[in-house]
């Protein structure tokens, strides 16, 4: 049999031996030195050439670093392959020596480093942030000519994320000249669903894109098909090029029903970075986490001799099913760091809300006035004014519009006492960082403004410059606009809107004194958090919602706002999976708004027709901007936010069970108090096929109801948790042990 090496601190011998039960092995007199001659027998001729063979298709462990749940092994050229315990055989992950984390230095690509055994250490250490973990840390050296650089790779396996790898790598510069950094892999794996399964395409993934591109564009469920490639850049730059809108979050993943895998970085705060994802020539895929410093932006690109170049704090994150489970993890590394995520809501942010949007920019007070009865009948007390209301970004003076508020400001503080008079809160629109064109401010205060490199002001999707949020008088201006919204004006808090709320470009407007230029990329967060303290000050439960247009919505924005809007889907599927993702990385009961859904007749192709089930069956909270309801659908609005109350699942837990991607049906889950409820969607399906209701106590029987319906659908018991029943779009359940 094969004897295996005992290991010492983790690190075992670089030459795999192979052996007869018959033989022998004498571990040590393979790594001494041999000073004797000797004939190789026929056995030995045969294993160097397996040897040779094994060598170009696997990684040789020289040291290894393992948990309960996962493996990284690095070989003498300090290749890196990691494998995951929880799917048995290896999983999807692909080892291949020429894609591996690695720096592009002076135009050569470099990814082969010889180890230095005798530095490298595993040990089990209580990291101050993710608690106790196994560490590994492994050095290696590159030279060419006189350029000599060193790479520190560390590596985490904390035990209070089993399914995750912590990595961070170092590059030094131990040679006598300068040298520059291109690039840098910070994180980089191959991926092939051939071997996990071998009757399917290498490429045919489901995936989370976490870059910010285009209105309508998916990111939340991706299928990869041959060419696919897409770099996730997470900075701005031409808004109007193939990289989009900018920012997002990053964060990507791709799994198969067999496993999947996601990579992220774990910064406090934005960088300046690329999470490209490519489906090669033969079919794999290749994930990374690409760095590619620009000395222009303030960041090390030329390394003087002695210092060194540090990655950003990054994760591999391993997961089943879709990518809830993946975000979740993701979310709590960040709070672990200190990155304060709310995994809920204050009890105020479940209410069901109307805003005036469908009247659109060009809607009347009374009109908004006119829509309060019917309100009040089906049972919505909060009333919002939307975009339109104000003259000009930047300054938010009320408009003067004959209709809306030609009076100014006295006809708005009159518009919202009349609100809470009829026993309605009411919530403002703002895109705060906004600043049109022609406004005072843009003319008076360019100092406020973020600056291009060549002294223009950049200009968002909207055409308006931006507010710096490095820039404290800016700040300062936000700030004095809330007191006029919620002190001077009334109203109940403040409703964050617009694609600009998602990246910001770099500043070099020089009355700012930046240390870099990316510290209004890296600041944005402190707008968000500005505008969450001030409000609470003003207001001890104030409103706070953010949409970021159809966008991923940042983490490092995340702590300071109460509500995510489901970022503007498209289509009724499009808005589950994007619902599905907020829940995942802030909490199965955070508040999450189901995009504004209108009658059928009042639908334009974006929010969402008519569907009451998808707000009930994804636990989402019931919004809409309806301008006129029939009596039929008086009706059936007063019944569909009735029922929204009475099951309250909007604030129960979320839990996650079925794949989006390759489970079918489509299966929601919401937890709420002993009962669970079931969100089934699909066009149409048969009576003849089975739908698994997962979650269930084997030992338990229960009850299930289509609560819809008001049909009681029997009992089925937790080791046969199946039922059969035809349904068209949409089947709700309540399952409750009997």
């Amino acid at each position: 049999m094969i004897q295996k090496p005992e290991r010492i601190s983790g690190i075992v011998p670089s030459i795999p031996v192979l052996a007869t039960e018959a033989e022998e092995i004498d571990w040590d007199s393979l790594t001494r030195p041999r000073l004797s001659r000797r004939i190789f027998t026929w056995n030995q001729f045969v294993f160097v050439v397996l040897l040779i063979l094994l060598r170009a298709t696997i990684v040789l462990p020289s040291v290894q670093v393992e948990s309960a749940r996962i493996q990284v092994a690095f070989d003498d050229q300090l290749h890196c392959s990691i494998s995951w315990k929880g799917h048995p055989g290896g999983g999807i992950i692909a080892y291949s020596p020429e894609v591996q984390m690695g720096v592009r230095v002076n135009g050569d690509d470099v990814f082969d480093f010889q180890l230095d055994e005798s530095r490298s250490t595993v040990e089990e250490v209580n990291d101050p942030e993710f608690g106790r973990a196994m560490a590994c840390t492994v050095i290696g050296r590159w030279a060419k000519g006189n350029v000599r650089l060193a790479k520190t790779v560390r590596v985490l396996l904390p035990s209070s994320f089993p399914d995750s790898a912590v990595f961070q790598t170092s590059y030094t510069n131990e040679g006598d000249g300068t040298q520059r950094i291109d690039a840098v892999y910070t994180q980089r794996l191959l991926l092939d669903r051939q071997l996990a399964e071998p009757t399917a395409q290498s490429y045919d993934f489901a995936s989370y894109q976490g870059g910010s591109y285009a209105w309508g564009k998916d990111y939340s469920l991706v299928r990869l098909r041959p060419g696919f490639n897409q770099s996730n850049f997470q900075g701005v730059g031409d808004i109007s090029g193939e990289e989009g809108e900018g920012g997002g979050m990053p964060f990507i993943d791709l799994w198969s029903p067999e496993m999947g895998v996601a990579l992220a970085h774990l910064e406090k705060q934005p960088e300046w970075l690329s999470l490209p994802v490519t489906v090669r020539n033969d079919g794999k895929v290749e994930a990374a986490i690409l760095e590619k410093p620009d000395p222009e932006l303030g960041q090390m690109q030329l390394l003087k001799p002695g210092e060194s170049y540090r990655t950003v704090l990054n994760a591999v994150i391993f997961h089943h099913l879709d990518f809830f489970d993946a975000l979740k993890t993701y979310g709590n590394l960040l709070r672990s760091r200190g990155v304060a995520i709310p995994s809920s809501s204050p009890p105020s942010a479940y209410e069901p809300y109307w805003k005036s949007w469908g009247f659109g920019l060009d809607f009347s007070r009374d009109q908004i006035f006119d829509a309060l009865p019917t309100l009040r009948k089906i049972g919505i007390s909060i009333a919002n004014l939307d975009d339109g209301w104000f003259d000009h970004y930047g300054d938010w003076n009320v408009s003067r519009v004959q209709g809306k508020f030609p009076g100014g400001e006295k006809d708005i503080i009159a518009f919202v006492d009349r609100l809470h008079a009829d026993g309605f809160k009411t919530n403002l629109w703002w895109y705060p960082l906004g600043v049109s064109v022609e406004s005072e401010l843009a003319k008076e205060r360019p100092d406020l403004l973020v600056q291009a490199r060549d002294g223009s002001y950049p200009k968002d999707s909207r055409d308006l410059y931006q507010l710096c949020p490095a820039h404290e008088p800016a700040l300062k201006h936000v700030e004095a606009l809330l007191h006029r919204f919620l002190s001077r004006w009334g109203f109940d808090g403040v409703y964050l809107d617009t694609v600009g709320l998602g990246s910001i470009p770099p500043c070099f407007n020089e009355r700012h004194r930046h240390s870099s230029p990316l510290d209004s990329f890296r600041s944005l967060p402190s707008v968000f958090e500005r505008i969450y303290r001030v409000s609470h000050e003003l207001n001890p439960d104030p409103w706070l919602e953010v949409c970021i247009c159809a966008m991923p919505h940042s983490p490092y924005n995340m702590p300071y706002y109460h509500i995510a809007g489901a970022s503007d889907p498209i289509s009724r599927v499009q808005a589950r999976r994007r619902i599905k993702a907020e829940k995942a990385i802030r909490g199965g009961i955070f508040c999450v708004g189901d995009a504004y859904q209108v009658p059928l007749d009042e639908w334009d192709g974006y929010s969402i027709p008519e569907d009451f089930s998808l707000t009930l069956g994804t636990g989402a909270q019931m919004t809409t901007f309806y301008t006129d309801l029939d009596s039929s659908q008086e009706r059936t609005w007063k019944t569909g936010v009735e029922r929204y109350r009475e099951l309250g699942l909007a604030s129960g837990e979320y839990v996650n069970l079925y794949d989006l991607a390759f489970d079918k049906p489509e299966i929601h889950v919401v937890r709420k108090g002993d009962d669970l409820f079931y969100g089934i969607f699909a066009d149409v399906w048969p009576r003849n096929k089975p739908i698994e209701l997962r979650g269930l106590d084997p030992d338990s029987m229960y009850q299930v109801l289509d609560y819809i319906q008001g049909a009681e659908l029997g009992e089925i018991s937790g080791t046969e948790p199946v039922i059969r029943k035809a349904f068209e779009k949409s089947l709700l359940l309540r399952v409750r042990k009997k």
